[in-house]
């Protein structure tokens, strides 16, 4: 007798590694991919969804008054639909972790917590598998991690592939989820290149050498895994689950070359990168993606300090000098806008909070730097700050754990606030000037009268219409104004 399988998918946030939505990771396609028959596909929306009824009569998603209820508007099925499917499933995947806490606009991952009270009410075999299984997983960032505990799971399993030759098979197999993704034209498919960290000893709060020893994906399995992808109706790609995809092969151009050229031809709407270690960065491999990639498209830098005592104490991936000398190949080459009102390619800049050696002059030293960027006339697409999340097994957690987190707590709020006021806005005004038009931004959700969209990638900017427009379509907007971290702007008509 055929067992039925499902998955329930968490969403992942990783080092390397996005499944939140908008992104569609690597993680449920995997685990499809393990089975005869493509398992039923749910999201922890679905299961949110069958509790809300239980309490409300009618659950408006995204009311006419007020914001949309973002943890529930990912839902797959109607409640009924859920509830039948999870009553009768034979066995169903939990897939959960998010290691890079973030703020989300349009989704809300679960946590181990909440997914096990959801789930209390339905007898069946539960299997945990997903990033959680390497650390922990912690939605809020300079928190404790929730460890998994097999209390409550048949099984704890971490459904490693030993190389990329064995997992081939799984990945296109799994490529059939996509069937089951909701509005998937507005999605943006993760598409692994490599795994593992190619330095000696990886930084030290990083959970990516915890998992795997350092691989890298042949490029015919990357562009056979993409075309099938396409085929199945995904339109935008990352190239992700590397912690530095200026690494790929080594460092090797001429592969790099063959992949990009090879994904290029594809044809897809957006193809974009991820992480990229600054003493990688250089002008050759810059050049290749500033050529093949589309526009709109940002090499997230993990900096995390320019503090050079905490860069030393943490092990961190490049220097001062290397961090700036990347910043500006990448300014120098990708820095001209595009047709779709973007820059071709940026650096962004991460910034961890709460790393061993940090003291208060940490704080004046990393404002100094990004004060630096804006005086250079450079430009950084975001500036990401984060509170450090100390994941066991990590060094970071050994030996300094939530000690400097507890102790200059009080410090961070109002210099986080000075960075957005001081350096974001100004930023946000030398990227898009007032009268920039941008273009095929999808409406994701509303706050009121208001309507956020943003444009399909990588780290596309938050923008705000006072408008309240249908959801999941397209529309190009006019800049009229700056916030924080996002932008005013009128619909074009």
């Amino acid at each position: 007798m055929t067992q039925t399988r499902a998955i329930l998918d968490g969403y992942t946030d990783e080092p390397a590694g996005l499944g939140v939505p908008p992104f569609v990771g690597v993680w449920p396609r995997y685990v499809a991919g393990l089975h005869p028959q493509t398992p039923t596909y749910l999201t922890v929306d679905d299961i949110r969804l069958i509790r809300y009824v239980s309490f409300v009569d009618n659950v408006v998603i995204d009311p006419p008054v007020g914001r949309t209820h973002i943890e529930v508007l990912n839902h797959v099925h109607d409640v009924e639909t859920s509830r039948r499917i999870l009553e009768s499933v034979d066995s169903l995947v939990i897939v959960v972790g998010v290691q890079t806490p973030g703020k989300y606009l349009s989704a809300r991952p679960g946590t181990l917590r909440e997914i096990n009270k959801l789930l209390a009410p339905f007898d069946v075999h539960r299997t945990l598998t997903g990033p959680v299984l390497t650390g922990g997983t912690q939605f809020r960032g300079g928190a404790l991690p929730q460890l998994p505990e097999a209390e409550g799971y048949a099984d704890l399993q971490p459904f490693v592939f030993e190389s990329y030759d064995e997992l081939q098979p799984y990945a296109l197999k799994g490529a059939t989820l996509l069937r089951q993704i909701p509005h998937l034209p507005d999605r943006i498919v993760e598409l692994e290149t490599g795994r593992g960290c190619p330095r000696e000893s990886g930084c030290s709060f990083c959970t990516e050498p915890l998992k795997h020893k350092v691989q890298w994906r042949k490029p015919e399995h990357i562009i056979e895994e993409a075309k099938l992808l396409k085929e199945l109706g995904a339109r935008a790609f990352r190239l992700g689950k590397q912690s530095c995809i200026y690494s790929y092969e080594g460092g090797d151009s001429q592969q790099l070359e063959v992949l990009l050229s090879g994904l290029h031809a594809l044809q897809p709407t957006v193809l974009h990168l991820d992480n990229a270690n600054p003493a990688m960065v250089n002008r050759e491999r810059t050049e290749l993606f500033v050529k093949y990639l589309t526009p709109g498209s940002t090499a997230a830098m993990g900096i995390e300090s320019f503090d050079p005592e905490v860069m030393q104490a943490n092990n961190l991936n490049s220097t001062y000098d290397m961090a700036f000398s990347a910043i500006e190949t990448v300014n120098q080459l990708g820095g001209w806008r595009g047709d779709n009102g973007c820059h071709a390619l940026l650096p962004g800049v991460n910034i961890l909070l709460g790393l061993a050696g940090e003291t208060p002059e940490t704080l004046d030293r990393n404002f100094a730097a990004l004060k630096r960027i804006m005086d250079e006339g450079w430009l950084a697409r975001r500036i990401n700050i984060r509170r450090v999340v100390p994941f066991p097994g990590t060094p970071l957690y050994e030996h300094t754990g939530r000690k400097l987190l507890r102790e200059h707590r009080r410090r961070y709020a109002a210099w986080i606030d000075r960075v957005r006021r001081e350096i974001d806005i100004p930023m946000l005004r030398r990227l898009f000037p007032v009268g920039t038009v941008l273009k095929e931004l999808c409406s994701e959700v509303h706050n009121g009268d208001t309507t956020f969209l943003r444009q399909i990638g990588s780290y596309p900017i938050v923008v705000a219409v006072q408008e309240r427009l249908p959801l999941h379509e397209r529309f190009d907007v006019r800049i009229t104004g700056y916030m924080k971290r996002s932008l005013a702007a009128e619909r074009v008509s």
